[in-house]
Parts: structure tokens; sequence; C-alpha cells
């Protein structure tokens, strides 16, 4: 659920707030086909409520628990039970859900555990891949393959097929899928880095384009005083405590030593292995721990989040940091403070004559699953196509059910997720309408970011960030060009976690951090060859084994 936070900023500070409702039907196409008719003992009897948006009559009801994200803000007399999206499934779908329990997100895992260990789970709850194993290692699951298959609308076996059928194979056990990924975009978690080009034009420098370059730009930044108040008191390159993540993470930077922590790499036999325990990890530490010498980094940064970072870069204290696409969002409350800030996406860098190479996660970190013996096991699967069409259809209504009046509206629906190529696909559309001055083609949310970008044209300095994201020079057209120039290093593990893994991880991940910190913070650069020891013998060895063995059997 972990995801849902930065996508409901990205959508809070920039979906469109004022878009023209579009008409709105409940899908129902109505008809059987002979498939459908011989379709198992779970089949709901009416003709209607068999096809993929059909509505149930008479209504069902299914019972469900979830996580709310903290600060999740709601209209007026309506509740977690009673909006927007409850109330559409009960009219158009014939569903009622009803919630066993809800808690905050932060505490959702501890308690989801307990009641898997007392077997006390509702029809359809979202689960960790790790809970997905555990859940299909107890024969608690239902064995959703021929009801997707079924049941699944177009639009829906589109976007969960839109990563080359990855997320559909991690939920997937001995040919059976138990599981419907909370699809989401590991392309929308690649790294741009983000520039003050007004600071560059202050200083006389050149957008960076070597990894050289950064370095030099990040010392000029802390050096030649860009924000012209006489103190030293500006950074070069912005770093998070976590040293990897949304924003102000490092992936970017690792990626220009070729070095890619945190997912599964091919070596040169074909071989997978762990990014964080290879060579080039350690060269990109040893730079960080120069810069860090050098005071090119905050000397404070073990103790910062991305969002002291944030307050930072919107401060106008820092002038370079790796991040998402999205990142745009949180600068605007900058630019709306100072308008003559200015930032601007560029491709990651490289510190050879070879290209850099964009880290590509594996997104999928939430599955959806139903539970052995649920009296309507499909209705799992009708509730996404609706949540799919509602958000991304034909009959999409974003202003309804995505954001509004910087409500996450989308954080209400039972069941979520996106194309992953969706908001490269919108960038895209935005720019040819732009050119083109004819925005008739765009869907309802293009639109949306189509006329915000006219009128941050014309002045409007608060959408600022729509420009920057799905403007011709935004993030999204960066990450495009990783796309099409082949600079894209995808996570090559996609399975569910190993026994290792589960036993292991934990450890391996606190000890990573640990050993980075005081690497990048002065300590021996010899530390990373006895993290590499320490990783294998703690479990690394025995996961890698595992994953090897995972590639083989695909």
């Amino acid at each position: 659920m972990k995801g849902k936070k930065g996508i409901a900023l990205l959508l809070s500070s920039f979906l469109v707030l004022s878009l023209a409702a579009c008409s709105s039907g409940n899908g129902n196409n109505g008809g059987t086909t002979p498939e459908e008719s011989a379709a198992g003992s779970n089949t709901p009897k009416d003709t209607a409520s068999i096809t993929p948006l059909g509505k149930y009559d008479p209504p069902i009801e299914v019972t469900a628990v979830r996580g709310i994200t903290e600060g999740t803000k709601y209209s007026e007399g309506e509740s977690i039970d009673n909006n927007v999206w409850s109330k559409a499934y009960e009219s158009e779908l014939g569903v009622k859900v009803k919630y066993l329990w809800t808690t905050p997100t932060a505490q959702y895992d501890q308690k989801l555990n307990i009641a898997i260990a007392s077997d006390d789970l509702p029809d359809i709850t979202p689960v960790s891949a790790s809970q997905l194993k555990r859940l299909v290692e107890d024969d608690a699951l239902e064995d959703l393959t021929s009801l997707y298959e079924q049941y699944g609308s177009e639009l829906t076996k589109g976007i969960m097929s839109q990563d080359g059928g990855n997320a559909i194979k991690s939920a997937t056990f001995d040919g059976k899928l138990y599981g419907l990924p909370n699809m989401t975009s590991g392309l929308g978690q690649t790294h741009v880095l983000w520039v003050r080009t007004d600071w560059l034009q202050k200083l006389g420098l050149p957008e960076p384009k070597t990894m050289d370059d950064v370095i030099k730009t990040a010392e000029a930044f802390v050096k030649q005083d860009p924000d012209g108040n006489n103190k030293a008191d500006t950074y070069g390159l912005g770093i998070n405590k976590d040293i990897f993540g949304f924003y102000a993470g490092m992936q970017g930077f690792f990626n220009g030593f070729h070095a890619y922590p945190n997912t599964w790499v091919k070596d040169a036999s074909g071989k997978l292995g762990y990014g964080s325990v290879q060579p080039e990890t350690k060269a990109a530490l040893l730079k960080l721990q120069e810069l860090y010498k050098q005071g090119l980094l905050d000397k404070e940064f073990g103790t910062k989040d991305a969002t002291k970072v944030s307050e930072a870069a919107n401060g106008g204290k820092l002038g370079l940091f790796y991040g998402f696409f999205w990142n745009a969002g949180w600068l605007q409350d900058g630019k709306n403070a100072e308008p003559a800030m200015e930032w601007k996406p560029i491709s990651i860098v490289s510190i050879d004559d070879q290209p850099a190479k964009a880290q590509v996660p594996f997104a999928i970190n939430t599955y959806y699953v139903v539970k052995k013996g649920a009296k309507n096991p499909e209705a799992a699967v009708k509730v996404l196509n609706f949540d799919f069409e509602k958000l991304w259809g034909e009959t999409a209504q974003p202003d309804v059910y995505s954001v509004n009046n910087n409500t996450a509206i989308f954080e209400y629906a039972l069941l979520y997720g996106e194309a992953p190529r969706k908001n490269l696909d919108a960038y895209l559309n935005v720019v040819k309408a732009l050119e083109a001055k004819d925005s008739s083609s765009l869907n309802t949310e293009e639109k949306g970011y189509y006329d915000n970008i006219l009128a941050f044209r014309a002045g409007d300095h608060k959408l600022w960030g729509n420009e920057q994201m799905y403007g011709p020079a935004g993030s999204l057209s960066v990450i495009d060009g990783y796309s099409k120039n082949a600079q894209l290093v995808d996570d090559a593990y996609f399975g569910a976690p190993t026994q290792g893994m589960t036993d292991n991880n934990a450890t391996l991940q606190k000890l990573q951090l640990e050993v980075f910190t005081r690497i990048i913070m002065g300590g021996s650069i010899d530390e990373f060859d006895q993290f590499v020891t320490q990783w294998n013998d703690l479990g690394g060895n025995t996961i890698t084994g595992e994953v090897n063995a995972w590639q083989a059997s695909q």
C-alpha cells in the first residue's frame, strides 16, 4: 500500500480540478458467451452479472479490510464506508462493500498478519508478496485463473499485460493465479536529475552532461553563493537518510557508475546477481564519500528524510537531486514562493563514455486476494474492471473518481492500479496535441494536463509542474528518451519472495543501509568488501541460489 502515498502527492498537486464530467454508464453489455455458460458453480445465475461490468441483481455483499493512508481526506458526511466509490459499487455493480476493519497503513501488515495467523480473512484482502506466498502455501486462497480469464475486461487485461506479463506471473504459483496485482509503473520509478537552472544561468554554468559535470556543478552550488545572500548555506547534491528512494535517492547517481543497487542483474554468463554487492556499487560509494568530505552533500543527511530534503529544495538551499518524474509536484511550493526559481529535469549522466542506463524496479508490491470459499470470488475481478473503467476507461471521470479539490478520491477504491505506461503515453499524447493545437483526441485526464499547461504558459505559475512533467521538455520526455534509446535496466527478478528473502531480507537491508551510510560519511571503503562477505553469509548466498533456480525454471 506504500506506493499510493507518492501517487496521491502527485495527483493532488496537479490533476485538473475543473474537469468536465463525462457521461457514465454501468458497462452492462448483456448476453453470455458459451464459455460463460459453461462456468463453474460459483457463477452468478443472472445474465447481467456474468459480464465484466454487469450488475448483480439482487445485490451481493463482499467483506474486506484495508489500510488507510495517513492524511486521507473525505468530503463532508463521507467516510471509507460511505463515499463516491462505495456508492457506485452498490448502484452500478450491485456490490455492497463491508469493511471488517481498517487501520492506519503503518499498522496494516501487523494487523493483517494476526488475521492470517488466526485464519480470519475477509472475502477480499490487499496483501504483500510475502503474505501472498504464505497464503498460497496455506491453501487459503481462491484460484482466480479461470475467473480472471472469464470476467476480466479487455481494459483490465490490457493494463495487466502492459509490463509483458511479469505482474501476472508474479502472482502465479504452479500455473494458477492467486492474486490480482496492484499495477503500477516501474518505468515511472526511474530517476531523472533535477537541476536548478536559474542557478546555472546565474553562475554561467552549462547543463551537466557527464558525472564530472554534476560534481563540478554541485561544487559551484556550494561555494559560489548561488542564492546571493553572502552565506555558505546551500547544498550541492541532495541525498536522503535512506540513500535510495523517490526523492533525493541515489539510484540515478549509482546508475551513472553502471551500478544497480537493490535490483537483480544479469552478468556476462547470464547468471543473476544482486546489484548492491557488485564492484560498480563500491565505486559509486567511494565517489559519494569524496563528495561528503568536500562538503557537497548535507553533513546531516543521515537524519533527513525525503520531506526534509524537499524543504531544503523549496527553501532555495539545494540545487541538484535525483528523483522520480513527479518530483515536480514537491517543487511547486518553492516555485509558488519564488517564481524566479527554475528546475529542469535532465537525463542521468555517466562516469565514462558508456551511456548511463536507468534502473527499472519490479513495481508490484501489493496484491488483492480472495479467501478460499468466498461466495462470489469473481466479484474481485469485476470490481477491478469497474475501477479501471472509472479511472482510465472510455467512460472515465477523473474529477469524480480520482482527484477533486485536492482530495485523492482514488484512495477510497477497494482495488486500484494503473497502466505502467499511462503517464508516458499521456505525455506523448499531450505533446502531440500541443503541437497540433488540437486537444480533441485526448482523454479527460490528458485534456486536464493540456489545459493546465496552456494556463501555465498564459501566466498561472501554480500550474508550473504540469509543464515540468507533461510538457515537451518535461521529466516524462527524459523517460521517453530512456525507453527509445535502450537506456533501461529492468530488475531481472519478479517472482514471489523466496524463503531466503522472507527469512533474511530485513537483516540484509538493515546491514546495507548501515554500511553504506558509514562509508559515505567517511568510513573505510574496505567495509564494502566486508559487507559483501557478510551479505553472502547472512543469507545472500542462499537467496542468490534461489533466484537463479527461479530463472532457470522460467
